[in-house]
């Protein structure tokens, strides 16, 4: 008798130790989610930052992020003041050949006869304000511009958009700068300037009846956030058909997402289209 009472004893002091082993481990993962890997990038150095501008060109142009008239720089490796853009051709195009260097006044260093792009100061005027930002991408996303003319807020609505935030993205109205008689361009340091300060410390800004700045760190979190910013924004005017959409909270938008799964992805894709 004394020893089934111990049977049962141990077996009853067993569920126990596994119930509470269960809760504590519950316990655990709702207090502390594991943890995404962090993405490891190639070697940082100014061929590497060539070579991943001239993919992040072919990348944007085939998500339809940019069309024959958007770009793309990086900062210089060796001269931060610097950036690295292509010359002026369409971003489906750009090789490593096309890629010039812009002073601190977005001034072509050698520009050998080259073209380069108009708008280029919009480059220049970012990296000059936000010594954070690495790479720019600038273009005309079809399903951004309504965003950019009605006053409708814009914000991360899907969690591959965190980075737009829970604020609504700014506005920038050249009209505002150059009044009334200009022609919708950034075409000097002064525009340049403003739209850096009206993006501030955002990620995107978005340019009326024009288009959208996006910023990254480096190439391939610019170019991961200029294809989620249409996403975003195709996903937003769906969603406003239907009702009220629930945008992401300012908790939600911290979270950090993997890049170099999407962009080896994408690289992939336009790699095989040009074998």
């Amino acid at each position: 008798m004394e020893r089934k009472r111990y049977s049962i004893n141990r077996r009853a002091s067993f569920g126990a130790s596994v119930v509470a082993m269960a809760f504590t481990a519950a316990g655990a993962w709702a207090q502390a989610p594991a943890a995404i890997p962090p993405d490891v990038f190639p070697a940082d150095s100014e061929e590497q930052r060539i070579a991943d501008l001239v993919t992040a060109n072919h990348i944007l142009a085939d998500q339809n992020v940019l069309d024959s008239y958007g770009h793309v720089t990086v900062r210089s490796f060796k001269n931060p003041k610097h950036f690295l853009m292509s010359g002026n051709r369409a971003p489906a195009l750009v090789t490593a050949d096309d890629i010039m260097e812009f002073d601190e006044n977005s001034m072509p260093v050698d520009q050998r006869g080259r073209r380069v792009y108009n708008e280029r100061f919009i480059h220049g005027e970012i990296y000059r304000l936000r010594p954070d930002v690495v790479a720019v991408v600038h273009g005309h996303a079809p399903d951004v511009l309504p965003f950019t003319v009605t006053g409708v807020p814009f914000k991360a609505l899907i969690h591959m958009a965190h980075f737009i935030g829970s604020e609504p993205a700014p506005v920038f109205d050249l009209e505002d700068v150059e009044g009334p008689n200009n022609n919708m361009l950034v075409l000097n340091p002064k525009s340049g300037e403003a739209l850096a300060k009206k993006l501030g410390d955002r990620n995107v800004v978005l340019m009326r009846g024009h288009g959208m700045t996006v910023v990254g760190p480096n190439v391939r979190r610019a170019t991961y956030n200029a294809v989620y910013t249409q996403v975003n924004a195709r996903v937003e005017i769906e969603a406003l058909k239907l009702g009220q959409p629930k945008f992401l909270n300012k908790f939600e938008v911290q979270r950090v997402g993997q890049i170099n799964r999407a962009w080896d992805g994408w690289a992939d894709q336009v790699k095989g289209a040009r074998r």
